[in-house]
């Protein structure tokens, strides 16, 4: 079940990305003169919303795009417990998590037990 949501996620992010880029083909084709912008096309690519389409739209949305990978390609940052940890080891599918995400729970869960 777990790789079927993977899965889905995948295709889902794939077709978001293709999108982003397909608005960049778009936005150039349109400052090149190739394509003639529907009033529907037109509003979706003038990001930034000055009424005209030029090239700091095509910046802006390269920016998007970049944005918008950069997050989804960000490491998760939940400190894992050492009970999570102990558990994903068990379940034998990968990640598995290594030596050194096994030494951080264990010293945050030792400082957490100084402090009490």
């Amino acid at each position: 079940m777990k790789k079927i949501f993977t899965l889905l996620f995948c295709v889902v992010a794939l077709a978001l990305s293709a999108s982003a880029n397909d608005r960049v083909d778009q936005c150039i084709d349109v400052l090149l003169g190739k394509v003639a912008p529907t009033k529907a096309m037109a509003t979706d690519l003038d990001a930034n919303h000055d009424g005209v389409i030029t090239i700091q739209d095509v910046s802006v949305i390269i920016d998007e795009a970049l944005e918008e990978m950069r997050i989804n390609k960000a490491p998760a940052q939940k400190p894992a417990s050492v009970d999570a940890i102990i558990n994903d080891i068990l379940d034998n599918e990968p990640p598995t998590p290594n030596i050194s995400e096994v030494s951080e729970a264990i010293d945050r869960s030792l400082e957490k037990k100084q402090q009490k």
